[in-house]
């Protein structure tokens, strides 16, 4: 019987469509539009992202799938969501708000799932 523990939590997003889109970056770091976009958003119940995200000590590395497909962590935009999930689980531990595990260095595994074409430009 695996006595591990595992913490997860799914959420999903619905797409947004932009009618008018920016044109660049004003703060590459921040990621700051250069100017402003026109968009709409769909119902979910049309188009959208699912995601699960689970973190445990039995997890040896992270792991990130996408419709099924284990993708690569290299992408920065991805490390910088990582080093964020990391860095709020270590506020929440020094809070007292993590029940006495210090999950700062077990893994994440992640799986998202979109019911449109990933890249079809849509957000």
């Amino acid at each position: 019987m695996d006595t591990h523990k595992y913490y997860i939590v799914t959420a999903t997003a619905p797409v947004n469509i932009a009618v008018i889109k920016y044109w660049g970056k004003r703060d590459e770091h921040l990621i700051l539009p250069l100017n402003d976009s026109i968009s709409f958003t769909l119902s979910q119940s049309q188009l959208c992202a699912t995601t699960t995200a689970c973190i445990s000590p039995a997890f040896t590395h992270d792991a990130f799938w996408l419709n099924g497909k284990e993708e690569s962590f290299q992408n920065p935009r991805i490390q910088n969501c990582l080093k964020e999930i990391r860095c709020r689980g270590k506020k929440r531990s020094t809070d007292g708000a993590s029940g006495g595990d210090d999950r700062t260095s077990w893994r994440v595994h992640i799986c998202s799932c979109n019911n449109f074409p990933s890249a079809a430009g849509l957000a």
